[in-house]
Order: structure tokens, then sequence, then C-alpha cells
């Protein structure tokens, strides 16, 4: 048994190390809505992300991934990094939400990103800042999580973000959502369906026109096949994202389980 985990683990560090390998295919700048023009297999798609990541993207952007790779700082996959990159260069968003915020990395991110553009942004997080997870989640106990995401920050040099401690059903916490229009949300807390649509519920009405909601772990039931190294999702973030009113929202993008919807109308 253990030999056949060894075997496996060692495929998949192979793969990994070939999906890093500069290909002619996949070496082009593109906007937002270019990506998925070229590439509308999901697979080629998070290829692309993975392979700019690695090949295009600037050193800064690969220093914060690794940081975050390590000690356990930080889940994702590299891919999202490129992903990150796109959205706030394409889109340029003021006003950001996190919810699920763990130890920071991609708040963190989404402060570099702005620093390295010089664009003005506020940056809000949401999170109970302790080791509580959910059926599909489990987390260090011991470490306070608050303490450890602002010193993070600092490592990089970035201004804090504002962060609000607590759970996203709390009152307290859905007076924060509802406290402004948010030019992005992005929900990556509890996974069960139960409260992950209700954080969706409350955010879809704080998004400003054109405004991005991206879900996190929601690509099962898509023709997205995750490499070994990757992953779909999770079954709640899925079944939500799959019923989004596509009325009132347009899926802007897809990165392996990530998926970003833009509003292009008020209900």
């Amino acid at each position: 048994m253990q030999t056949c985990s060894r075997i496996f683990a060692l495929k998949n560090w192979c793969l990994k190390r070939v999906h890093r390998i500069r290909r002619r295919r996949f070496d082009c700048e593109l906007n937002l809505s270019e990506v998925s023009e070229k590439f509308p297999d999901l697979r080629d798609r998070y290829l692309y992300f993975n392979h700019y990541f690695w090949n295009r993207a600037p050193s800064w952007l690969r220093d914060h991934r690794t940081f975050f790779s390590k000690k356990n700082r930080g889940f994702g996959e590299d891919a999202f990094h490129a992903m990150w990159y796109f959205l706030f260069r394409d889109l340029k968003p003021k006003t950001v939400l996190e919810i699920g915020v763990y130890r920071g990395q991609v708040v963190s991110l989404w402060s570099l990103l702005a620093k390295k553009w010089g664009v003005k942004i506020e940056i809000h997080g949401i999170s109970p800042f302790t080791a509580v997870g959910d059926t599909v989640s489990l987390y260090s106990s011991g470490l306070d999580y608050y303490k450890d995401t602002l010193f993070n920050f600092s490592q990089f040099g970035l201004k804090e973000p504002i962060l609000h401690s607590g759970f996203s059903t709390d009152p307290s916490m859905l007076n924060v959502i509802a406290s402004r229009k948010w030019d992005l949300i992005y929900i990556d807390g509890n996974h069960d369906y139960e409260v992950a649509i209700k954080d969706v519920s409350v955010c879809v009405k704080a998004l400003n026109l054109g405004g991005v909601l991206v879900l996190d772990d929601a690509s099962l039931d898509t023709s997205y096949k995750p490499f070994p190294y990757s992953s779909a999702g999770h079954p709640g973030p899925s079944k939500i994202a799959n019923n989004m009113n596509r009325n009132e929202f347009a899926e802007l993008l897809s990165v392996g389980h990530n998926r970003a919807f833009q509003k292009i109308k008020v209900l």
C-alpha cells in the first residue's frame, strides 16, 4: 500500500513538473474574454493559467505563492494566482471582500496586486479566525489566525486589511456585507451547502452591477476533469454555482474549481 502511494505521489510530482514547461500553445498574452474564447476546453484553460504562472507572470507573483505554499500557510493551486492576476489586472476592483480568510493568502495577494499596479483598494475579510472547519475541511488548532494573517501581510510590506472576526452568518457579519456595494467578493468559507447558499444569497445583493462573485470549490458536474494534483471542488459550492441565476449573472471565468460570475443585471 505504501509503495502504491509513493508511486502515485511520484507520478503526480512528475506531471506537475511537466505542466510547468513552456509550451508554445499556451505561451500567449490574453485578456479575460480572450482566454475563454481561445481555450473553451476547461482543462486547457486551467493549463493556460498554470503555464502563465510559471512562464509569463512576474517573479513576485511566484514568490508570494512560494511563501504561502510552505508550512501550511495556504491552500489552492498555482493556476489560481494567475487567475487573480488576470481578474485584478483587467477589472481593477476597488472594494473587495473574502469570506473565509484562513491565513491570508488571497487577501494579501489582492493587496500585493493593487500595490504593484498603484491601485487604491479597500480589502475586507470575514472569518472566525479559529480552527473551526466544516464537513470537508480541518484546520490546525493552537494558532492565532488573526495575528498570523497580519504577520503574513507584514512579510510583503503590505497595508493591513480590514478584518472582521465572526461567522459569515452572524448578524454583525451580515451587516458588514450589506454595509457597501462590492466590486468583488470571494466566497471560500464554510463549504456546506446550507451555509454557502446563505453566503451567496447575501453577497449577490451586495455586489455592484458589473461586480464579480468568485466561488471556491465549485466545479463538480462541469466538463472540467481535474488533474491528479488538482481538484474539481465539493458538492455544496458546485450545486450553488450550477444554479446561479443566469438572468442576473454571466459566468466570466472558470479556472479549475474556481468559478467567477459577473453581475449583469439587478433583479
